[in-house]
């Protein structure tokens, strides 16, 4: 493009560009800010060390006028191998749908007994929410 700007400046004609014109970014609405989460599914829940819990951990992600917030990515993390996501893992992230829920993966229970809280918070720990499971 440069060179086709330089010939028309010096009166050349323009020779056709073989380059690929560069790509359009356009950039993403702002992100609703999250200011409140709400355990509204799977906490307070009973499991047998070893087996799955039986419900989903969903968070509910609200505005600051308690209105749904759609589009959040909200990690669930959980206290080591107590408690475990697919795979082993100890953390996972759920993006909110438009009624403000995000529901976390599959969870099972580690050996260990006890009570053991999982959080599921925004990106910038604004917003927080624990969930008990209890393995016994």
């Amino acid at each position: 493009m440069a060179a086709t700007a330089c010939a028309l400046l010096l009166g050349a004609a323009a020779a056709p560009s073989s380059a690929t014109p560069a790509a359009v970014s356009v950039a993403a609405p702002a992100a609703v800010p999250v200011n409140y989460l709400r355990a509204v599914a799977g906490d307070s829940q009973h499991v047998a060390p070893g087996q799955p819990v039986a419900q989903a951990l969903t968070a509910r992600a609200l505005d600051s006028d308690f209105r749904p917030v759609e589009g959040a990515t909200i990690t669930f993390t959980t206290p080591g191998d107590k408690l475990t996501f697919p795979g082993g893992a100890t953390t996972a992230t759920a993006v909110t749908d438009a009624d403000g829920r995000a529901t976390a993966p599959a969870l099972t229970a580690g050996s260990a007994q006890g009570a053991f809280l999982v959080t599921a918070a925004t990106e910038d720990q604004e917003a927080r929410v624990s969930f008990e499971i209890i393995v016994d």
